[in-house]
């Protein structure tokens, strides 16, 4: 008796480990779709809860790591779509747990689709050097071409994110030679929508603009509405550079339709962050801050800080455009906080360059010049082209503000490149501060805004020749500029 009861136990364990693995597998066909709903569905006797952890207790470790995995992609997924706090902390930790059982049974495929699955959580909260560096080792493991494929299309997100574009590209190209072996309509999409967004980033729109059809044809052959709506947003963003601002509403129009279908709350964010730009453009403030408004009050209940730190941006700008200057400036600078709290130093030295811009009647001189260095601290090199550009465009405010009524910006300015300027200008105000502090780096420093040690630090590097003692300080942030 006890001998078939054991024999009963040991079947039923053997079914309900076979009905896992048939789930998952139906939750995964669910995924490539972009029906995150019907991938829930389909795993719901072990899971259904995001933050709660799935009922494993029964299962083979083989079985224990499928659904781990799909459970921790699906916790990731709909975190961010639903912007649901803590969402991606919890399917890393899921997700960390199935590599560690796929690393044990020796199944490393599997083990790398839980290291990329990981690496996309980390750049949805702005982590991006952690991301890349999972997004590497995941490639190195790799071995099926469709996984590998994969890995490339999602490692371009944190190149775009940090302005490498042309990393990104490269990515992509080297993902391409793998694409005529892959049939699945939705990987050809996602794979034709990320170079789509790294041509726009590039500034080839018409590119861009081809890349974007080919997603849809194969999106709509997959028919993953989710992608589609980001098509329809990002095609949106297209048209606001070309200054079609009507065809571009028409656009995120669609977008929002789809997105609000779904339920997909962040999504829907991200379209009223770039229908701001757009109403911004077309000086309707007042529609363009409710907006984006709209969207950072979505987003701050999520963990996905870059997009958050956007829609602040985009906020502050309408908000300053409204003549709510105060408003405006502490939207700028939840923006930087976020941002610095992330690690992405690149968007919180943007933030200060959108300050500069659009506060430049609000911010006294003094103020001013702070920014312009805080951002210096924060801008890695090399500078994408954009960046650069505004960083110029600034630089020439700040001087303006500083100039004394005697002394003109073309004054000021020595002709050289834009690292020689910017160094030039950064002296001009040090000393301008040290001269009216009589020599005091403590006072001076306070004037500008900064530390006794970071100014310190700054005239025993870059401005040498300001300071003719000198003693060893701690290295902080890396400077764009370069002696």
């Amino acid at each position: 008796m006890q001998q078939t009861n054991t024999l009963n136990t040991t079947e039923t364990r053997q079914g309900l480990d076979w009905q896992a693995r048939q789930q998952c597998e139906a939750a995964r066909a669910f995924q490539r779709a972009g029906d995150h709903d019907a991938a829930r569905a389909a795993v719901s006797r072990f899971w259904s809860v995001i933050g709660e952890r799935p009922n494993v207790s029964s299962l083979e470790p083989d079985t224990t790591a499928q659904v781990l995995l799909v459970v921790g992609s699906l916790s990731g997924q709909i975190g961010s779509s639903r912007q649901i706090t803590g969402s991606q902390e919890f399917a890393k930790d899921l997700l960390s747990e199935s590599r560690r059982l796929f690393l044990d049974l020796g199944q490393v495929d599997r083990s790398a689709e839980a290291q990329n699955e990981m690496a996309v959580c980390y750049w949805r909260e702005g982590a991006f050097e952690e991301s890349r560096l999972l997004f590497r080792e995941a490639l190195a493991e790799a071995a099926s071409a469709d996984l590998k494929l994969q890995i490339f299309i999602d490692s371009t997100s944190v190149e775009i994110s940090t302005g490498q574009y042309q990393a990104a590209l490269a990515l992509l190209r080297a993902g391409g030679e793998l694409l005529d072996s892959i049939a699945d309509s939705a990987t050809q999409g996602r794979y034709h929508l990320q170079l789509a967004l790294v041509h726009r980033r590039l500034g080839d729109s018409d590119t861009a603009l081809i890349e974007y059809s080919a997603a849809s044809f194969h999106l709509e052959a997959a028919g993953h509405n989710r992608y589609l709506g980001r098509v329809e947003n990002n095609i949106g963003f297209i048209l606001l550079e070309l200054g079609r601002h009507g065809e571009a509403l028409t656009h995120l129009d669609n977008a929002r339709r789809i997105f609000v279908s779904m339920k997909e709350a962040g999504r829907v964010a991200q379209v009223n962050e770039t229908r701001a730009q757009v109403l911004i453009a077309q000086k309707r403030y007042h529609e363009a801050e409710r907006a984006a408004s709209a969207a950072v009050t979505v987003l701050q209940q999520g963990g996905e800080q870059s997009l958050l730190a956007e829609s602040l941006m985009t906020h502050g700008v309408a908000l300053a455009r409204l003549g709510r200057d105060q408003a405006a400036r502490s939207a700028f600078q939840e923006a930087v906080a976020v941002t610095d709290s992330a690690g992405d130093l690149r968007s919180a030295g943007r933030a200060h360059l959108v300050m500069i811009e659009e506060l430049r009647e609000f911010l006294s001189s003094g103020e001013a010049a702070q920014i312009f260095l805080e951002s210096d601290q924060r801008l890695p090199n090399p500078l994408d082209e954009e960046t650069a550009a505004q960083l110029r465009r600034c630089a020439r405010i700040v001087v303006e503000r500083a100039s004394r009524p005697d002394v003109t910006v073309d004054d000021l300015l020595i002709g050289g490149s834009l690292e020689e300027e910017v160094l030039h200008l950064e002296g001009e105000l040090i000393l301008r501060a040290l001269d009216q502090e009589k020599g005091s780096i403590t006072r001076a420093a306070h004037r500008l805004g900064l530390s006794h040690q970071g100014l310190k630090y700054i005239l025993e590097t870059r401005q040498k020749s300001l300071m003719p003692a000198r003693t060893p300080v701690r290295k902080r942030f890396r400077s764009i500029i370069k002696r």
